[in-house]
């Protein structure tokens, strides 16, 4: 039975890798695309970013009645931001809102009255900033303002601690790291396990997606194909049991979804660096990062049943199929389900909820995350593995129930 297997195996994978547009779009694509792809976005987050940061936002300022020295104060403080002010009368303030609307402005500040008076009395001034919160140049004049008029609010407490007779100290219940000594360093992560998490929370989702979108590449072919062209009917004829078929054809499939992962992993390396100025500015390098022996044995044992069960699953929907194109149409939303999975995994932080350790596909890129911070427990990579091999084998029974069913294999 394994010989035949085998022999089928060789058949497929023969197959599969003297096409050359199926073997571009394995291993070349994902090495090109990837790169390409993750270097474009990168590029246009620093442009936008950049082109933030240098606008002039063009806020405008109602200042009620009076003014006066605390007025000017917080005005002065707006002079020293990169914008364009304008005052206005609160009687326009209706039309001022609709320009914030239609994003011909910014902000609009509409200040207190009496506020010399205010701050002589100790009451607390209230300031009225509306911005709209779909327009970035907006979002961060916002932040700008805010962030300004809060300098002003505490130089005016400090201001007043000081003419109470009490130190400024006063202001401050503790510190946090302030006597520490300049080569301490307050952060205890183990070196390269920063550039762990990050690799952690994409890597485990962007694995599970190649795998499944190679399987499909090869799997829907692999049998629904041969359904088309007639060639499956005259490989039953022969001598060959129906397991060895099924075996055959998944271990096919399962091999080119990981020579597609792995070119698509070393495609996710090299754009690496795109994807750290993506995510923000951690301090990490992607140069810091290594894997044990022990990690990399772990990630070996989870990848290799998972290519299984995913391939195991393929060729089910291949197999009940009329054709390649109702195959396409049935496994779509198996596609999105699996895209679903990796992005709740990403989300699920260091402690992921317990019934993700226990349900398939999702206890396996759970524990991928884990591997990759370095902190992975074997009770969970075992845990895992088997239950990806369960779920395998219950789909390859399946499979092979189809193929020993004339009427499912060949419905009209």
């Amino acid at each position: 039975m394994f010989r035949d297997s085998v022999i089928i195996m060789r058949k497929e994978m023969r197959r599969m890798f003297t096409d050359r547009r199926l073997l571009f779009m394995l291993v070349v694509l994902p090495l090109v695309m990837l790169p390409l792809m993750y270097s474009f976005m990168g590029k246009a987050n620093k442009t936008r970013m950049a082109e933030i940061n240098s606008y002039s936002s063009r806020i405008t300022v109602c200042q009620g009645q009076g003014g006066g020295e605390v007025s000017d104060l917080f005005l002065e403080s707006l002079s020293m931001l990169n914008a364009h002010i304008e005052t206005s009368d609160l009687e326009q303030i209706d039309s001022l809102k609709q320009r914030v609307i239609d994003k011909d402005i910014e902000l609009l500040i509409v200040m207190p009255g009496d506020m010399n008076g205010d701050i002589l009395d100790n009451t607390v001034l209230n300031f009225s900033i509306f911005y709209n919160s779909t327009g970035d140049y907006s979002n961060y004049a916002f932040d700008q303002v805010r962030s300004s008029f809060s300098a002003v609010n505490d130089a005016i407490v400090r201001l007043r601690i000081l003419e109470m007779g009490m130190s400024e100290d006063m202001l401050k219940a503790y510190t946090i790291n302030k006597f520490l000594a300049a080569d301490e360093i307050s952060d205890l992560a183990e070196e390269g396990s920063v550039m762990g998490k990050l690799i952690g929370v994409m890597m485990p989702f962007f694995i599970v997606i190649y795998l499944f979108a190679n399987s499909m590449k090869v799997g829907l072919d692999s049998v629904a194909g041969e359904k088309e062209r007639g060639t499956l009917a005259m490989l039953l004829v022969n001598q060959v049991s129906r397991l060895s078929i099924v075996l055959g054809k998944m271990i096919s499939v399962m091999v080119a979804a990981i020579v597609g992962a792995v070119s698509s992993a070393i495609g996710l390396k090299i754009a690496s660096r795109y994807l750290i100025d993506m995510v923000g500015d951690s301090g990490a390098s992607i140069s810091e990062y290594t894997m044990g022996t022990t990690a990399i044995l772990q990630f070996s044992i989870i990848v290799i049943p998972l290519a299984i069960l995913i391939s195991s699953l393929v060729l089910v929907v291949s197999t009940f199929a009329r054709n390649v194109k109702e195959g396409q149409g049935m496994i779509m939303p198996v596609y999105i389900a699996v895209m679903v999975m990796g992005v709740t995994t990403m989300q699920t932080g260091d402690v992921p909820p317990e019934w993700m350790r226990m349900a398939p596909v999702f206890n396996s890129l759970v524990v991928l995350k884990d591997i990759f911070m370095q902190n992975a427990l074997w009770s969970n990579v075992i845990f895992s593995l088997a239950t990806s091999l369960v779920v395998s084998a219950l789909l390859i029974f399946v499979t092979l129930r189809m193929f020993n069913d004339e009427r499912v294999l060949f419905r009209i």
